[in-house]
């Protein structure tokens, strides 16, 4: 039988929900926030495959991959996992199973020994950071973030408020000015589309924001959720970079307001762009939640 995936709507929300909140799951792209944000990026779809979820994508024109199939309460992830290797094979695609970490690894390999190798994929590895140290950044090694904060509180008038619908408005209007500036690259309008999809369903997405107004205008924002209950994840995090130290206040005010009582906050990968690599390393993660990529042993 032909299994049929369908396109990812604000409706499933609570089916992904219930599947996530079954194991203590680590990386970022296993929220819904993510799968649906970006479900036009990497043309998302999903099934439920003998009681497992299943959501499959396509980078590009022609890179087609699953991530691995999620158990519910008495899913069967051997069979989701063949019928998966199947679908792809009908299609004529190479199989390729993504986002697989630690946890997932350990999964399929129990259900489906053997089957599959692994290659590290750093790129998509997650930053996890302790809360405290991005709120207070004590110590030498945040020096220089503290600089940048002691800069931008010298040279600005400030107030930070959660987003909510008195600003939501602003803050969809602040990222379209920004893009405006800048030079359009496929990755870019990508990004853009999954900002504005956050923005505009902030409410349905029960998303938590915090924006700071300089000189009456929104000039930063940042979005986020609980991935787990002792884990945040930031989706979203744009500021103005013509005021400086705008990223570093945003990224503190925001764990100080939003996160305080959760011990620590995923901050998504890098994607291998050696700025943003720089960037999120200068915050000096206390983990990584390392990512691999299945392929089929035989191939």
């Amino acid at each position: 039988m032909d299994i049929h995936f369908k396109e990812i709507e604000l409706g499933d929300k609570p089916v992904f929900d219930h599947y996530f909140s079954l194991r203590h799951y680590e990386n970022s792209e296993f929220t819904f926030t993510n799968m649906f944000i970006w479900r036009h990026a990497f043309n998302l779809r999903f099934s439920i495959i003998d009681g497992c979820l299943c959501t499959i994508g396509r980078f590009g024109k022609d890179f087609h991959f699953f991530f691995p199939p999620l158990d519910g309460e008495d899913g069967n992830v051997d069979s989701a996992i063949h019928k998966l290797i199947q679908y792809f094979k009908r299609q004529g695609y190479p199989i390729v199973m993504k986002g697989v970490t630690h946890i997932t690894k350990k999964i399929i390999d129990e259900a489906v020994p053997g089957l599959f190798r692994y290659e590290r994929d750093p790129n998509n590895d997650d930053y996890v950071y302790c809360t405290q140290d991005l709120i207070y950044l004590k110590g030498k090694k945040y020096h220089q973030k503290r600089n940048h904060i002691n800069k931008f509180l010298r040279s600005y008038q400030y107030t930070y408020e959660p987003v909510d619908d008195s600003n939501i408005e602003e803050c969809i209007q602040a990222e379209l000015e920004w893009m405006e500036n800048k030079d359009p690259v496929p990755g870019l309008e990508h990004e853009k589309v999954a900002v504005l999809e956050a923005l505009r369903n902030f409410d349905a997405l029960k998303l938590k924001g915090g924006a700071l107004r300089i000189d009456g205008k929104i000039q930063a924002f940042s979005l986020g959720e609980l991935l787990n209950p002792e884990m945040a994840v930031i989706h979203i995090e744009k500021a103005n970079t013509q005021y400086h130290g705008c990223y570093a206040m945003i990224n503190q005010q925001f764990a100080e307001h939003c996160w305080k009582d959760v011990p620590y906050i995923n901050r998504e990968e890098d994607m291998g762009i050696p700025g943003l690599r720089q960037a999120k390393r200068s915050y000096h993660p206390v983990k990584m939640v390392e990512k691999y990529t299945g392929y089929l042993l035989e191939e």
